[in-house]
């Protein structure tokens, strides 16, 4: 069994390729992908909203003019941005968090909208609004980190007859799967394998013993061992 290993050590390909394997992959199985829950009964809400936040609903709640109690004061947003991306609503109600992610973060939830006329749902990143149509469920993925404001809601358009109900489910971030500062120890592995390797190939002596241990220190940075004197 020792001479086994000794040989294996004694062969750099075989060396370089148990300190990449294990440099690698104890990097992937130490930052994985996962998933966070977002609980919107925290979120805080105004106007027309039951079942822990999750049911957001129209119909003579908040006004939407602007101004002390409206809901673009409760949203911290210009009114202009809500007349632009949805020009003339009368009143709404939403839920809002301030949230931190990171960037390659991604938020999404699944919602449901239920309406008879032109009232609209939508959701807010910052101010950045966007009216809720299309492919369910919804996703925004950021692209720097920082605390960001997250709000949905719905308003009513033209009107304050009818109710109209979005239903929200299964709100989440998914976390990004690689941490960037991951990256320069698998690069720094690569440099080290291949510096090891060149000096092997360079030697002209058959009596030249490359007695190689890849060592993974615990800070990341690889080191070499060997016995140059043999």
């Amino acid at each position: 069994m020792m001479n086994a290993m000794s040989t294996q050590l004694k062969n750099p390909l075989t060396t370089l390729g148990l300190a990449l394997a294990s440099s690698v992959g104890a990097i992937a199985f130490s930052t994985p992908a996962y998933s966070i829950n977002v609980d919107l009964s925290t979120f805080d809400a105004i106007g027309d909203v039951s079942n822990s936040n999750t049911t957001i609903s129209s119909g003579s709640t908040v006004f939407t003019s602007g101004g002390t109690g409206s809901l673009e004061e409760f949203l911290g947003i210009d009114p202009t941005n809500f007349n632009n991306a949805i020009p003339d609503t009368t009143y709404g109600s939403a839920i809002k968090q301030t949230l931190t992610f990171n960037a390659g973060d991604q938020f999404s939830f699944n919602w449901n909208f239920n309406t008879s006329d032109s009232d609209q749902a939508f959701v807010a990143i910052g101010n950045a609004i966007s009216v809720l149509s299309g492919s369910n469920p919804y996703s925004y993925t950021f692209a720097t980190s920082g605390n960001y404001q997250v709000a949905m809601g719905v308003l009513d358009v033209t009107d304050s007859t009818g109710i109209s109900s979005l239903t929200l489910s299964n709100a989440q971030i998914q976390a990004v799967p690689w941490e960037t500062d991951a990256l320069p120890v698998v690069g720094t592995t690569l440099l080290f394998g291949i510096g090891i390797w060149k000096k092997y190939k360079s030697s002209n002596s058959n009596n030249f013993d490359l007695n190689a241990i890849a060592i993974i220190k615990s800070n990341g940075t690889p080191g070499v061992s060997y016995d140059s004197s043999r």
